[in-house]
């Protein structure tokens, strides 16, 4: 090992072998379940769901609003803003659970 590490820094360019060694090592020392493509996209859903249906959910319920009182916009647009905000905040909690 220390001969390839000698001929690396002498030839100024990388060793091969050395690279695809520490490649190896890397590979092993990862936890598979926590860099997980698929737990990756699941979280991902997750947290895409948890902020858009809130935001439909107050988008659906201001409109309703807006037509019983014949206010406008007003309704709905509060409610998508409310809708968003508490879906950005369980998305921050469950993205938190995720990654212990």
């Amino acid at each position: 090992m220390a001969d390839l590490e000698e001929k690396a820094s002498r030839d100024g360019r990388p060793d091969a072998r050395l690279s695809l060694e520490r490649d190896v090592n890397r590979l092993e020392r990862r936890e598979p379940s926590a860099s997980s493509f698929w737990n990756s996209l699941s979280v991902l859903g997750t947290v895409g769901w948890s902020i858009a249906l809130p935001a439909v959910l107050g988008t659906f319920l201001g409109l309703r609003l807006d037509l019983r009182f014949e206010s406008g916009v007003r309704f709905t647009l509060m409610l998508l803003v409310a809708g968003v905000m508490l879906g950005s905040v369980v998305a921050w909690r469950i993205a938190g659970e995720h990654r212990k």
